[in-house]
């Protein structure tokens, strides 16, 4: 469950991470000021959802594969007549 959680949280914050790095690197490697001031928040956001429901529907589709992997079909005797006596 935590998995899912930190995967949320990093696929959402994971375009704000990338704007701060362009502009550090557009500034010359300053910290001068704040690195998102100006920042378009909306589109950040908006990405950030789009990776998170991305990353989501990814995971749970990963462990419904690996769930169905594991499971065991019925045995082939299963419901088959016996012969016998």
């Amino acid at each position: 469950m935590i998995r899912f959680f930190l995967a949320m949280i990093v696929m959402f914050f994971l375009p704000f991470f990338c704007y701060a790095a362009y502009v550090f690197v557009r500034r010359g490697g300053k910290w001068e000021g704040n690195l998102l001031e100006g920042a378009p928040v909306n589109w950040l956001a908006l990405a950030g959802g789009v990776l998170a429901i991305g990353a989501l529907v990814n995971l749970v589709s990963m462990d419904i594969l690996k769930y169905e992997r594991n499971s065991q079909p019925p045995a082939a005797s299963e419901g088959a007549e016996k012969s016998g006596r």
